[in-house]
């Protein structure tokens, strides 16, 4: 009934100062529901560290991931940040290296250093949580089965339940349940009800 799907992000925005070798690295991460959101967030540390030598990035919104160089050697900075967040089996998570160059070059290895290694040390400052997905579904019974439905939707686990709506046919009411469980969820309700309760998925 659902495609979302489990994944691990981490619970909110935060950030990590380094210096190497003269150089000030700062690693920003952040939660991001999509890539709309993931793009706006990166324009805004763009605008906050606008005075910086560069600010690189990358991010993974389900099966969309980008990243970028912004002016560092091609391949030192955004792709071995990519590869931090895949390694970590992370999703829905925007991050930002931005460097204050101090006058010193690092090699095109040292740069793959400084960046994969200021995003880890950032991660490492982040709380991990695991989201469970949910979706919202209109069920629709007629009115000999309502009770027997309400009793049955206040004892499902994890279900949160709007006020019902009545109409000539029967009642309504919103429930809002992980999406895993939808399935069970909508075979049980037509067992319950000899069929005749239907269910509607309400688009985000």
């Amino acid at each position: 009934m659902s495609e979302a799907k489990v994944y691990t992000t981490i619970a909110a925005e935060v950030s990590f100062e380094d210096v190497i070798k003269n150089s000030t690295f700062i690693g920003t991460v952040t939660p991001v529901g999509d890539v709309a959101a993931a793009q706006a967030w990166l324009e805004q540390l763009r605008t906050r560290y606008a005075d910086a030598s560069h600010n690189c990035w990358a991010y993974v919104v389900a099966d969309v991931y980008r990243f970028s160089d912004d002016g560092e050697p091609g391949g030192t900075a955004g792709r071995p940040m990519l590869e931090v967040l895949q390694r970590r089996n992370l999703d829905r998570l925007a991050a930002v290296v931005t460097r204050y160059y101090g006058g010193t070059k690092l090699g095109a290895g040292g740069l793959v250093r400084a960046y994969s290694g200021t995003l880890a040390k950032t991660l490492d400052q982040a709380e991990v949580v695991t989201v469970r997905p949910r979706v919202q579904l209109v069920v629709h019974v007629p009115f000999t089965e309502m009770d027997g439905v309400h009793r049955f939707l206040d004892a499902w686990r994890d279900l949160h339940k709007a006020e019902p709506t009545f109409d000539a046919e029967g009642m309504s009411v919103v429930v809002k349940i992980l999406a895993d469980d939808a399935e069970k969820l909508a075979l049980e309700l037509k067992n319950l009800t000899r069929g005749s309760a239907k269910l509607n998925k309400i688009d985000d």
